[in-house]
C-alpha cells in the first residue's frame, strides 16, 4: 500500500460532544453513509465523471467546513486528529466510530468501538474492504502524516491524552505548540507576548528568505509570493552601556551592574573600536547584558542556595580584563565569557550543585553559539549592512532597515546584503534567548500580512519535514486560516493553497474550517460541510445536537448575498443587528404615526399634529441613510404617505 495515493473519504460520529449519528464525507465522488449499524454508498450526491484534476495534479480534495461559533468544526478536527494518531500507532479508539479511505480507487473501512472493532454491515453491492487487522491498519497509514495548523489560541488539547507514538502522527502547528516549542530546554526571561512576536517573525523571515531566493531552499516560490508584502524590518534594543538593561535584577550584588557597565566603557574607551555602528554596539551589548541577567535570574530560580556564586564569578571576570592588553572587543569579549562560564562551572561544583548549572548551561554548547554570533558580528563590522540600518524617530535604540535594500547586486548580479543578513540571522536565533531586550520585528506590517505569512511559511516547514521522512501523502487540517485576512485576500486564499501544493512531490488533501462565504463560492456544494446547533424539545427538556447538511444549491460561483442566506445560518438577517435595530424603529414608527392617522380624530389640536411632523422628520434621517434599493423604496413610500396623511388631516 506504500507510496499509493491515499484520500479520507468519510468520518462516522456515533455520540461525541454532541455530534450523533453523524456521517461527514470529504471527497466529491465516493461519498457513505452509516446508519442503523449498516453503510452504504450515497450515489444521489456524487458528482459523475468529476474531472480527477480540478484541484490540481496532487490535491485529491478539498472540503470546507462552516457552521456557527460552537457549532463543532474544531471539535471535529480534533476527534478526526485523535483517531487517525492512535490508529496510525496500532490502538483503537474508544469513541464508536469509523473511517473510510481510498487507496488509488479501492475503499477501505476502519470501523471501532469502545476499543475494538466494530462489525458494521456492508451491502452486498458495495465494493469496500473492512480492515480490522491492526498491523494492516498501520501499513495503512504508514505513509500519511496530519497536518494542523491555525493563528488562534485554539488548542488541540491531545498531548495529554495520545502517546508520543501516536503523536508522531501529527505535525501540530497551532500558534499555542509553536510557542510551547520555542520555550523549551532552554531558560529564557521572555514574557509570552514576546515569544509569540519573536516566533512569529522566525517564521514569517523564513518565507522572505525563500522570496530571496535562499540557498537550499525547497522550490521556487509561487508567483503571489515571490514579492514579499513588508517593506520595512525594525531592530529594538537598549541603548548600549545603560543600567536599565539591569531593570529586572535589583542592585543587591555588590555594585555589580557598575562594575559591568565600567568593563564596557573600558572596551570602547579611547575612540577605540570606534567603527563599529551604533545597530552592532546594540547588539554587542544586548548578549553581553543578556547573557549576565539570564544568569543571575536562573539562579534565582535555585532553592537553598545562600550566596550568588554567580555574582561573585561574573565579577572575577570582569576584573580579568584588567590584565588584558588586547583591545579588539571580539577577543575580548571571547575571553569574557569563557572565563565567566568556566568560573561558574567551578563555583557550582564547589557546592555540589555543578549538575544543575550544567543541565541549563552547558558551557561547551553555549560558549560557542555566543563565540560564533561574535564572529558574524565581527565579520560584518565594517560592511554595507549594518551602515543601512538608519535610527528611527530621532531615538538612539531604534532602527529601521528598508528590504529594498536586498535587490543590490555587484557587478555580478550577486546579491550584496541579503548574504550578510542570512549569516547574521541564522546565529542570531541560537542565542536570542539570551538577548531579551534586542528584538527583530516588522514596521508598518498588517495582522493579515503577518499571517498569511506565517500559514504559507507552515505548509513549507510541514512538507520539507515529510519529504525528508520519505512521507507521500499529506492531511492537511487548517482551523480559520483566513482569521484577519481583507476579504480579497480571502477570495483567493484556497487558490493560493493550491499553488503552493502543486510545487511538490506530494499528494495532498485539504480540510479547511472557515467563516467566510467567499471560501464557499471556490468549492461545489459537495465540498461543504455545513454545521448547525439546532435545540430538540423532548419531555420538557432541551437537548442540542449538531446537524449537517449540504448548500440548497450550489455556491461554486455563487454571489455572497445568496451564499450568507443559503449557508451561514443567518435567521436574524444579513445586515447590522445596529442598523437592523434602528430600520426596525423607523418601520414601527411609520406605522404607528399612519395607523393614528388612519383614525382622523376631530378633535386634534395643532401640537398634535406638530409631534407627528417631528417624528416624521427623525424617520425621514434614517431613511435617507438606507440606500439599498429594496428597504430604501419600501420605507420612503411609508414616509410619503403619512406625509400625505398630515397634510390632509
Amino acid at each position: 500500500m506504500d507510496k499509493q495515493n491515499k484520500s479520507l473519504l468519510c468520518m462516522y460520529v456515533d455520540d461525541f460532544c454532541g455530534i450523533k449519528e453523524e456521517s461527514f464525507n470529504f471527497h466529491i465522488e465516493r461519498r457513505y453513509t452509516i446508519r442503523k449499524g449498516k453503510i452504504s454508498r450515497k450515489r444521489d450526491e456524487e458528482i459523475i465523471d468529476f474531472p480527477t484534476d480540478f484541484w490540481g495534479d496532487n490535491v485529491s480534495a478539498v472540503t470546507l467546513l462552516i457552521g456557527e461559533n460552537g457549532a463543532g468544526k474544531t471539535t471535529l478536527m480534533r476527534l478526526l486528529i485523535k483517531w487517525l494518531c492512535q490508529l496510525s500507532a496500532g490502538h483503537i479508539p474508544q469513541e464508536k466510530g469509523a473511517l473510510v479511505i481510498s487507496v488509488e480507487g479501492k475503499d477501505m473501512l476502519i470501523a471501532f468501538d469502545g476499543g475494538e472493532p466494530w462489525k458494521i454491515g456492508i451491502n452486498r453491492n458495495e465494493k469496500i474492504v473492512r480492515i480490522e487487522n491492526k498491523d494492516e491498519i498501520e501499513k495503512l497509514l504508514s505513509d500519511i502524516r496530519l497536518a494542523y495548523y491555525t493563528d488562534t489560541m485554539t488548542d488541540l488539547e491531545l498531548s495529554d491524552t495520545l502517546k508520543a507514538e501516536e503523536l508522531a502522527f501529527l505535525q501540530d502547528d497551532s500558534l499555542l505548540t509553536r510557542l510551547s516549542s520555542s520555550m523549551k530546554n532552554r531558560y529564557t526571561v521572555d514574557s509570552i507576548k514576546d515569544c509569540v512576536k519573536r516566533e512569529d517573525f522566525k517564521r514569517q523571515m523564513k518565507l522572505f528568505l525563500y522570496s530571496k531566493g535562499e540557498a537550499g531552499s525547497i522550490r521556487k516560490l509561487p508567483t503571489f509570493l515571490q514579492e514579499f508584502p513588508i517593506r520595512y524590518m525594525k531592530f529594538t534594543s537598549i541603548q548600549a552601556g545603560n543600567e536599565k538593561s539591569f531593570k529586572r535584577i535589583p542592585d543587591c550584588n555588590n555594585g555589580l551592574i557598575g562594575e559591568t557597565i565600567d568593563f564596557w566603557n573600558m572596551v570602547f574607551a579611547n575612540n577605540t573600536n570606534d567603527n563599529m555602528p551604533d545597530i552592532g554596539r546594540g547588539l554587542l551589548w544586548g548578549i553581553f547584558s543578556g547573557t549576565i541577567i539570564s544568569l543571575l535570574e536562573w539562579e534565582r530560580t535555585l532553592p537553598n542556595l545562600q550566596n550568588s556564586i554567580v555574582t561573585e564569578q561574573i565579577r572575577s571576570s570582569l576584573r580579568a580584563f584588567i590584565r588584558t592588553n588586547n583591545n579588539d572587543w571580539n577577543i575580548v569579549f571571547k575571553r569574557f565569557f569563557s572565563n565567566m562560564f568556566s568560573d561558574c562551572e567551578r563555583g557550582f561544583n564547589d557546592v555540589h550543585r555543578c549538575e544543575e548549572f550544567r543541565k541549563v548551561w552547558d558551557k561547551q554548547q553555549v560558549e560557542h553559539k555566543i563565540s560564533s554570533f561574535l564572529d558574524v558580528l565581527k565579520s560584518i563590522e565594517n560592511g554595507g549592512f549594518l551602515k543601512k540600518w538608519m535610527s528611527f524617530e530621532n531615538t538612539q535604540n531604534i532602527w529601521e532597515f528598508k528590504l529594498d535594500y536586498f535587490n543590490e547586486k555587484d557587478k555580478n548580479e550577486t546579491p550584496i546584503l541579503i548574504q550578510d543578513w542570512k549569516c547574521l540571522w541564522e546565529h542570531y536565533l541560537t542565542v536570542a534567548h539570551l538577548m531579551p531586550e534586542c528584538r527583530f520585528d516588522w514596521k508598518y506590517a498588517s495582522s493579515g500580512g503577518k499571517n498569511k505569512s506565517n500559514l504559507c511559511t507552515n505548509l513549507f516547514d510541514i512538507v520539507d519535514k515529510c519529504s525528508r521522512k520519505s512521507i507521500n501523502q499529506l492531511w492537511v487540517l487548517l482551523d480559520e486560516p483566513d482569521n484577519t485576512f481583507h476579504p480579497d485576500w480571502e477570495r483567493r486564499i484556497i487558490q493560493n493553497l493550491l499553488e503552493i501544493c502543486s510545487i511538490f512531490n506530494t499528494n495532498f488533501q485539504l480540510l479547511i474550517s472557515t467563516h467566510s462565504p467567499i471560501m464557499l463560492s471556490d468549492v461545489p456544494k459537495q465540498a461543504a460541510v455545513l454545521l448547525k446547533t439546532s435545540e430538540k424539545k423532548g419531555d420538557g427538556d432541551k437537548t442540542e445536537k449538531k446537524q449537517q447538511r449540504y448548500p440548497e444549491s450550489s455556491p461554486f460561483g455563487q454571489q455572497i448575498y445568496t451564499l450568507f442566506n443559503d449557508a451561514f445560518f443567518m435567521e436574524q438577517g444579513i445586515i447590522g443587528a445596529f442598523a437592523d435595530m434602528k430600520i426596525g424603529d423607523v418601520y414601527n414608527e411609520l406605522y404607528r404615526i399612519e395607523e393614528q392617522l388612519s383614525k382622523r380624530e376631530k378633535n386634534w389640536e395643532k401640537d398634535k399634529m406638530d409631534d407627528f411632523e417631528r417624528d416624521l422628520k427623525k424617520c425621514e434621517i434614517i431613511i435617507r441613510l438606507v440606500e439599498e434599493p429594496l428597504l430604501h423604496g419600501h420605507l420612503s413610500q411609508s414616509y410619503k404617505l403619512c406625509g400625505r396623511r398630515i397634510k390632509e388631516s
